[in-house]
């Protein structure tokens, strides 16, 4: 099958994500098709209702066309692993039909043309049995598992994103288990692209802190949330002080956080926010931070993307939420590093949904994505 690119992913690929990516490995010839990305969230994850009817409704094969024609070159479609392992293998007819139905959605974003991150997204128990033997070997066996069963499909669009933010907060533990479960999956598919990441939440900080595995076929992935009290702010998951913040701007500074700042009532709250405007978060600020991923990554001659980043819609100010999307949007591109935003619907969508379940993306945000609007 031959994908039909948009003009930004054709620059990306004429040109190399850097100089480091002259390097002939299939890792760096495949990357630039990770260059603008969408998270499917809710999908075959982090959903209470995982059924045939929820997965067939959520992301529709026009939804699929629909993010093909706003420029994305692939999506992020996780799953929950609970959906397709019993007794240690795919074997109840449950596993086995979710898992066709899993074939089916990566078939079908191929076929529109879209590369697809397939990701683990486990539950927060599942990532705690990581720290235990019995179950980083279930973590290894399922990988070997899933390797196996997609060896033949297309390794050219189709990559394994390990996990989503492990939540192992021991970089030494996670540098061994993800060095692992690469090798297990060379045991059983050689030719499919890997995505790696660091420990804990995959945030840069922790991106810094790895090393990369023995194989020259895998990309690293770091996440960009920050600064979290513009981000979150209003979110009731997470940090207790998200829920005090309200109106709060960007770009910061001291000055343009005085009214915001004296209507947070808890002192340590106050203080975080402050820390924030006190930082003076801009464009510049936010290069010069993005600028370690990519040091990084030259550094080790491998390529990398950033496949989570976003602004919680709901109560972050539409205004300044745009502004923070162009930024980050606009700084990864002069790094030449990938990116997929968090995420086509929910609560940090581009999308709205109708009554009879259309999907409206929101134009300002795809402009700040530096997207089209299809014709209709």
């Amino acid at each position: 099958m031959r994908l039909r690119f948009a003009p930004f992913l054709l620059l990306m690929m004429a040109a190399g994500l850097s100089a480091a990516a002259q390097n002939d490995s299939l890792a760096f010839r495949r990357a630039p098709l990770l260059a603008r990305g969408i998270n499917l969230s809710n999908w075959f994850a982090s959903s209470s209702d995982l059924s045939a009817a929820h997965i067939a409704k959520q992301v529709t094969p026009v939804d699929l066309k629909l993010i093909h024609d706003l420029g994305f070159s692939y999506v992020r479609i996780g799953f929950e692993p609970a959906q397709f392992m019993a007794n240690g293998g795919f074997d109840s007819a449950d596993n086995r039909a979710a898992l066709a139905r899993l074939d089916e959605a990566i078939r079908e974003a191929i076929s529109n043309h879209l590369a697809v991150a397939l990701c683990l997204f486990p539950t927060d128990d599942y990532k705690r049995t990581l720290q235990g033997q019995s179950g980083a070997d279930q973590f290894l066996f399922l990988w070997r598992m899933l390797a196996q069963h997609y060896a033949s499909m297309d390794s050219d669009h189709l990559f394994f994103e390990l996990i989503n933010e492990p939540e192992l907060n021991d970089p030494y533990r996670w540098n061994g288990l993800q060095a692992a479960t690469v090798s297990a999956i060379r045991g059983v598919d050689s030719s499919h692209t890997i995505i790696a990441t660091g420990s804990f939440y995959s945030g840069l900080p922790e991106l810094l802190k790895i090393e990369p595995v023995r194989d020259n076929n895998v990309i690293y992935n770091f996440h960009f949330y920050e600064p979290m009290p513009f981000t979150h702010q209003g979110a009731t998951w997470g940090s207790f002080e998200w829920n005090y913040y309200k109106d709060i701007p960007y770009p910061a500074s001291p000055e343009a956080l005085g009214e915001a700042l004296a209507n947070v009532p808890d002192e340590s709250a106050r203080y975080t926010l402050y820390l924030y405007g006190a930082a003076g978060w801009n464009r510049s600020s936010m290069l010069g931070r993005l600028m370690f991923a990519r040091q990084w990554a030259d550094s080790h001659h491998v390529p990398i993307i950033c496949d989570e980043f976003g602004a919680y819609k709901s109560t972050v100010p539409s205004d300044s939420r745009t502004r923070y999307l162009r930024d980050v949007r606009s700084d990864l591109e002069q790094l030449h590093i990938g990116w997929s935003m968090w995420e086509y619907s929910g609560g940090f969508g581009l999308v709205s949904r109708t009554a009879d379940g259309s999907a409206i993306p929101e134009a300002a945000t795809v402009d700040a994505l530096g997207l089209h609007m299809p014709s209709r």
